[in-house]
């Protein structure tokens, strides 16, 4: 039985049952498919609880949670990653999915400006490098998208058609896909050409060489496992529904106490050796890993960042509307998870986001029929082949 399946909760019977002769059934017999149908009868309709007569293996989600680390310190070092992508490469997801938004959310954002505001804001250089690209090819971002869809797709790329996946991932406004091309290059061939200009690589350049985990491991890792791309969940459409930063302010300054709840500045957290470890040294990386993937750390960074407002007089709707937001982001990133799962039923997903959207996103994955959660500290925890500890 895989490791990663029996720390998740499956166990010796779940996985019999995933593997039995598929049949054109739920793979129940008649006479047990009818009492089920007629146990539910006056049950509301829980969609989760049909996995268990599935004929066949579910979709395996891996949600790894950290912080961001591009706000790491400066003595970290991206190398000291290895361990943790030696064992990802072991868990050799079909998908890897991250944090950034997609490129039809920056797009449609944008078009919506007067509504939802700038979306560079939220975007970065993406939206300027999408639109020169954009410029440069003569298509837009939708036109873009589906080339690079179609070319991707193919199996015999040369050196040639990867610049030129590169250049349509950034019209498309899917830079770090355009990475993962620009990373499956040697050196010597990311080069002006093919649509990719002296710009277009010295930008590449530099997205290749980012700390942030979008790139020094969503983006690594689909080019160390021969992905074409990665796939962006994130999502700020949703930030239409938050509160004023006044009236924030306001509650915050009504009740000071609740800030360092948010920062996790309270006698609970800090008795976490854990809490206190910076990635300044590159033996933190796996503790601070398996403690921000832990049950643990996501029951006490909810309540302290998020349920601490419902529970709060001076936070009141402000509080409320805050949270609803949150849930709204989470939920849209989960639905993204769940689009782009569907074409590798039965495979694995690896999603990569900051800890704080993982305990949530996973109690919406939950909720699906066919999506199976992936311990991550027991991955951290085993020795693949070749792995340092």
């Amino acid at each position: 039985m895989d490791m990663w399946i029996r720390s998740a909760g499956i166990g010796a019977a779940g996985v019999a049952l995933l593997g039995c002769t598929p049949i054109v059934s739920s793979g129940l017999s008649d006479s047990r498919a009818q009492h089920a149908g007629e146990a539910r009868v006056d049950k509301a309709l829980d969609p989760a609880s049909y996995k268990r007569e599935f004929a066949v293996p579910l979709t395996k989600v891996m949600v790894f949670g950290l912080g961001h680390l591009d706000g790491a310190p400066d003595s970290f070092k991206t190398e000291w990653l290895e361990p943790v992508l030696c064992r990802l490469r072991a868990y050799r997801p079909d998908v890897i999915v991250t944090e950034a938004m997609s490129g039809e959310q920056i797009m449609g954002l944008d078009a919506y400006a007067d509504y939802h505001g700038d979306a560079g804001a939220f975007a970065g250089p993406t939206l300027e490098m999408a639109k020169t690209a954009q410029s440069d090819l003569g298509l837009t971002a939708a036109q873009a998208l589906v080339k690079a869809n179609a070319l991707s797709a193919r199996d015999d790329l040369e050196f040639a058609d990867r610049r030129r996946l590169a250049a349509l991932f950034v019209a498309a406004a899917e830079p770090f896909s355009a990475t993962v091309q620009w990373m499956r290059l040697p050196s010597t061939q990311r080069v002006p050409a093919d649509g990719v200009t002296s710009a277009l690589v010295a930008r590449l350049n530099r997205f290749a060489a980012l700390r942030s985990e979008l790139t020094s491991i969503a983006a690594r890792l689909a080019a160390d496992i021969g992905l074409n791309r990665v796939y962006g969940a994130g999502d700020h459409a949703s930030d239409v529904t938050l509160p004023s930063s006044t009236a924030l302010t306001a509650a915050s300054s009504a009740e000071p106490n609740i800030v360092a709840q948010f920062n996790h500045d309270t006698p609970e957290f800090r008795s976490i050796p854990e809490e206190a470890m910076q990635l300044s040294v590159a033996s933190e990386v796996m503790p601070v890993m398996k403690w921000k993937n832990s049950i643990k750390f996501g029951v006490m960074d909810a309540n302290a960042q998020w349920f601490s407002m419902l529970r709060s007089d001076a936070y009141g709707v402000t509080g409320r509307q805050r949270v609803a937001a949150w849930e709204a982001q989470n939920l849209r990133m989960a639905v993204s998870i769940r689009e782009v799962t569907a074409p590798i039923a039965g495979g694995r997903a690896l999603v990569v986001v900051g800890a704080s959207h993982k305990p949530f996103i996973e109690a919406y994955l939950r909720t699906f029929t066919d999506i199976e959660l992936v311990s991550v500290p027991a991955l951290l925890d085993a020795r693949p082949d070749g792995c340092a500890a």
